[in-house]
């Protein structure tokens, strides 16, 4: 008996063993089961609205005369004197004497050409007699055997010449005298002085430097293709100039556009704009009412109107890539489209087109992103606040624009 209960045993603990483990197996725990959610991306969006947009050309440039002239000395000779406006910073008008000239040789010249003059005057009287004189004796001789020389009318042709000629020596003598006084061309500035009282001159010697106050020019650089955005007629460009330092309050001045000097200058490759300001030191004007005075010399950044831009829609630059968009249409489904960039600056770029009124373009580009994902959109209203007028820098090259 107790040799059958231990060759036994083992197989009912077996047995009990397997029977345990199979009911703990059916009574288990089920497990639950989830609901897989679909995680819908979430896009910011704008809402596109087209706008006639005002349009800005920027440019710089350096402030200068537009006339500019060295004082010479058109006869030489030491100077005698010197005028008190005859020195750098001095304005001065047209006409003004600035230097005087010893005039003793020219006045001997000018009445040694006075007294030739009369003398062939003399001369010429006494010719015209004796032809009349000799006219009288010939007045038997038939008419075609009298001689030119006979009525001596070569002798008065001869002193009618010595005459001219000495009306010309005594023109060139009175030139001479006016011209050992030194005058300004126009009204100017008298930027440089090179003689003093006794120095000696000569014909064509440079004796200083003059700019004219009467119009200030300024030559501003632009790319070819922000020339093409300027309106070429006149009375439509406005053109705005501002010159400030961090000390100094900002100054601004209105300035007349003139054109273009019509070549592309072949270092740069710019298009240089010309524009005016007229009386820039305002001396036609009262000194107490003198306000901002625009020197010579300062260096401008200049805001040029162009031709707006309409049905135009403004977008931030990272919204765009080679010339798509993402858009989310009315059932909230992706779409990539392609659009027409007209221009872009640092920040904004500028459709033409492509989008439609109401459309809403995603702010972002999504990763790995698919057209026709469905998403969740955020409005940005934001992004719709008017932004400053376009402008275009020419120093900052850019895809689409300046």
């Amino acid at each position: 008996m107790s040799v059958f209960i231990r060759r036994c045993l083992p197989v009912v603990i077996l047995l009990l063993f397997a029977g345990l483990s199979a009911g703990l197996l059916l009574n288990r725990p089920q497990p639950q089961q989830k609901i897989v959610e679909m995680m819908v991306p979430v896009l910011e969006v704008v809402q596109v609205k087209k706008q006639l947009l005002p349009f800005n050309v920027n440019s710089y440039g350096m402030v200068k005369p537009k006339h500019q002239a060295e004082l010479v000395a058109q006869v030489s000779g030491i100077v005698n004197r010197l005028a008190p406006a005859f020195a750098v910073g001095q304005f001065v008008q047209k006409g003004d004497v600035l230097a005087y000239l010893d005039d003793d040789d020219y006045h001997a010249d000018l009445a040694q050409a006075q007294a030739t003059l009369a003398q062939a005057n003399a001369l010429l009287e006494q010719e015209i007699a004796r032809g009349i004189v000799a006219k009288k004796t010939l007045r038997h001789v038939a008419t075609a055997k009298q001689s030119a020389l006979g009525l001596r009318i070569p002798q008065r042709k001869q002193q009618q010449a010595n005459v001219n000629f000495a009306k010309a020596a005594l023109a060139r003598a009175q030139r001479n005298v006016t011209r050992t006084n030194i005058t300004a061309p126009f009204d100017g500035l008298i930027t440089e002085k090179k003689i003093n009282i006794g120095s000696h001159v000569n014909v064509g010697e440079q004796v200083g430097h003059i700019y004219g106050t009467d119009v200030a020019r300024i030559r501003l650089p632009v790319t070819p293709q922000a020339l093409s955005f300027i309106d070429a007629t006149q009375l439509n460009t406005n053109v705005i100039l501002t010159s400030g330092r961090d000390d100094q309050p900002f100054q601004q001045w209105s300035a007349m556009f003139i054109g273009t000097e019509g070549v592309i200058d072949p270092q740069s490759r710019m298009v240089y704009l010309i524009v005016d300001v007229t009386d820039p030191y305002q001396l036609r004007l009262p000194a107490q009412q003198r306000t901002t005075v625009l020197n010579f010399g300062t260096f401008v950044t200049a805001t040029i109107a162009a031709k707006p831009m309409e049905n135009t829609v403004r977008l931030q630059r990272h919204m765009i890539r080679n010339d798509h968009v993402v858009l989310v249409d009315s059932h909230g489904f992706t779409q990539i489209r392609k659009v027409i960039v007209a221009r872009m600056d640092l920040e904004h770029a500028y459709i033409s087109n492509g989008l439609n009124d109401g459309e809403l373009v995603s702010l972002t580009w999504p990763d790995n992103h698919l057209e026709g994902t469905a998403v969740t959109t955020v409005l940005n209203s934001a992004k719709l606040i008017e932004q400053p007028a376009l402008t275009v820098i020419p120093s900052k090259v850019t895809e689409k624009g300046e």
